[in-house]
Parts: C-alpha cells; sequence; structure tokens
C-alpha cells in the first residue's frame, strides 16, 4: 500500500509552467525541492548541492524549496552563509493544489534524504507526484525511495552533496536525458504509482 499520486492532478503540463518562471523571473533552468521543511527532510543537503553548482558559475540555474516549516528559518540562514544569492529562491508554503504548477515549472526534482531508521521506511509523496508530472528527477537511493527512482531517474549516495550535486549536473548537461526520464517517470506512475492502484491492492488484501 505505497504512496501513489492522482495522475489528473498531477500530469505533465507545460502551460502550467509559464506563471510560475514569470512570478520569479526565471529565464534558465529550475531545480525544485517540495518537502515540509523539518527534521526528516534533510533540505540542507538540496541547499549544499545548489551551493556547490552555483559557484561552478557553468548554468543558467535557479534552485527552489517549496515548503514550510519550523526549519525555513534555519535553512535561510544556511542559504546566506553559502551564498547561494538569487539564484535561490524559498518559495514558502504553497496550497497543495497550486504545487502541480511548481512541479511542471521545474526542470529536475529533487528528493535527497540520508540513509538512517527514518528514510529507509519513508515512501515520499513528492516522488509520487513527481514521477506523475514526468519530470526528470534525482534521489537518494535508500528504502522505497531506490524501487519508486530506479531505472527511470538519477539515484545518488545518501547525505553525500558531492553525489547530490553530480546527479543533477549530469541533469542540467543532457536535455534529452531529461526528456526520455521524464517520459519513463510518468509511465511508472501510470502503472504503478498511483491512489488506483494502492486502492486496488488494499481491496485485494482484504
Amino acid at each position: 500500500a505505497h504512496v501513489g499520486a492522482d495522475l489528473k492532478e498531477f500530469r505533465p503540463d507545460p502551460s502550467l509552467a509559464a506563471n510560475i518562471k514569470e512570478k520569479y523571473g526565471i529565464t534558465g533552468q529550475l531545480v525544485i525541492y517540495v518537502g515540509q521543511l523539518h527534521g526528516g527532510q534533510y533540505a540542507e543537503l538540496f541547499i549544499k548541492a545548489a551551493s556547490i553548482i552555483i559557484k561552478e558559475n557553468k548554468w543558467n540555474v535557479h534552485f527552489m524549496i517549496v515548503g514550510d516549516g519550523y526549519r525555513l528559518e534555519e535553512l535561510k540562514r544556511l542559504a546566506l552563509e553559502l551564498e547561494v544569492g538569487k539564484s535561490f529562491i524559498f518559495a514558502g508554503f504553497i496550497l497543495h493544489e497550486k504545487v502541480p504548477a511548481y512541479i511542471n515549472a521545474a526542470d529536475i526534482c529533487v528528493a535527497c534524504f540520508e540513509d538512517n531508521d527514518i528514510t529507509r521506511c519513508k515512501s515520499p509523496l513528492k516522488i509520487a507526484e513527481y514521477l506523475a508530472s514526468g519530470k526528470a528527477i534525482v534521489a537518494s537511493n535508500v528504502g522505497e525511495v531506490r524501487s519508486m527512482v530506479g531505472g527511470v531517474g538519477v539515484l545518488t549516495i545518501p547525505g553525500n552533496v558531492d553525489s547530490l550535486a553530480g546527479g543533477i549536473k549530469i541533469l542540467l548537461d543532457n536535455k534529452a536525458l531529461r526528456d526520455g526520464l521524464g517520459e519513463f517517470a510518468r509511465l511508472r506512475a501510470e502503472k504503478e504509482y498511483n491512489w488506483s492502484v494502492t486502492a486496488e491492492n488494499i481491496l485485494r488484501a482484504y
């Protein structure tokens, strides 16, 4: 009974992207992280990886965190310390109905974790929604994430900032790969990671 996405709500729809990019003045590529900013999300790994990429000054790229939580101010301070500047955006709390537009605006979607007892048991909803939106995904190779993303995205070493940055850079450099992985991601959501499949599995068990 894994998590799933609403395939009608979360779907590839480029028409949703324009308003988001215009709102934040994004002209190049966008790498996004969606999630509640509490202790089990590890968004600091995303900020540190973004810092590595931004300082290489090779790509026209913005990074965005969509979400709120008690660690938001701490993460903003980290971003200031790492001098990620105008290339990093904290979108804050977004109504769930508006999240599909933000994901559609992204070129790459990230789900990064450490390897611990919590993450080995996680079945991250954001990954199901990334899959359904047909996005290229970079995620940590831990727990259920391996089954969700393996073969349709880039898996990186849990908790390893250099590995995470490297996975993102691979996709920044290769639009054809991003597009291809996005198509496979949507197919995986249609086949497995949607609520209809989960409901059928539960009913079959009963």
